[in-house]
């Protein structure tokens, strides 16, 4: 698997690098760690020393400090006693190799937010963006919409991190049992990660049974008490969907199947899915 981990100045992005390394150190996952420069044109300061001209440099190295901190004596996974510089990519990409048994880049990228991140995670071909905002308030900006606009663009996964604190709870939001094996499993990893108690909620659409809807999500319990992981199942009504999701609690992950084409996709268009991981309590995860 391939993390992207999207950071900027603000606490929730220390919060979005402790949680992303408890995954990476169960996973053995390539990490990539990016920040953005979003005023300065860094390209044109060829004049400046690199100190000067990238502060955010400075920001990645402390952040790497961080992910290898929840490490130990297992620091060598993504960590090497090499100094390598930092060095300019195609893309007006500043980076950084700094990886040890398994690949760890530090990137630096300039622009508007939204596209740096987005730009990355097709261009590192990543499974999983990481990354962190605050509570109903400005993120990645004062006003800003990055994170829904990240989740409503983003061709693969996205965990959209609120809280330092672990979830006590995991609710996995489907709408049939046709979920890849690998969002299965990153959920299995977070409910692993946190010792989380794990709700499956399957969602009833008009003219359908109930009963038809638990069968279906009977196979996905079936697959997570073959791993000794217990699980609730739970039937809503999808009409009240997108209440209950709001209704998240901030102790909370909810996660939500949005493959391409889904119903659930269909059901949550890109306004809505915006609007969700903007204004939930929750912590977020949309599975594609």
């Amino acid at each position: 698997m391939k993390i992207l981990v999207a950071v900027d100045e603000n606490a929730y992005s220390r919060y979005a690098v402790r949680h992303a390394a408890k995954l990476a150190a169960n996973t053995w996952s390539d990490v990539t760690m990016l920040a953005i420069e979003k005023k300065r044109a860094y390209i044109a300061e060829e004049d400046l020393g690199r100190e000067q001209a990238h502060p955010k440099l400075r920001m990645l190295t402390r952040y790497q400090s961080d992910f290898l901190g929840a490490f130990g004596p297992d620091i060598d996974l993504y960590c090497t006693n090499e100094k390598n510089s930092f060095v300019r990519r195609q893309g007006n990409v500043l980076e950084q190799d700094v990886s040890g048994r398994k690949n760890f880049l530090l990137h630096l990228r300039s622009g508007d937010p939204f596209k740096a991140i987005t730009a990355e995670a097709r261009s590192e071909d990543c499974d999983l963006i990481i990354l962190g905002c605050g509570h109903h308030e400005g993120v990645w900006g004062h006003g800003s919409d990055v994170t829904g606009r990240v989740a409503d663009a983003a061709d693969c996964s996205l965990f959209v991190i609120r809280e330092d604190s672990a979830p006590s709870r995991v609710v996995c939001c489907l709408d049939h049992a046709d979920i890849s094996q690998e969002s299965l499993e990153l959920i299995n990893q977070w409910v692993t990660i946190y010792d989380a108690a794990l709700e499956v909620v399957g969602v009833l659409k008009h003219g359908e049974l109930r009963e038809d809807v638990e069968a279906k999500m009977g196979e996905v319990l079936d697959y997570y008490l073959s791993r000794d992981i217990p699980a609730m199942v739970r039937v809503v009504d999808e009409d009240s969907l997108e209440s209950f999701i709001e209704s998240g609690h901030e102790d909370d992950l909810m996660a939500l199947w949005l493959k391409h084409k889904s119903p659930l996709q269909r059901l949550f268009h890109s306004h809505k899915v915006a609007s969700l991981v903007n204004h939930s309590s929750s912590s977020i995860l949309v599975l594609r």
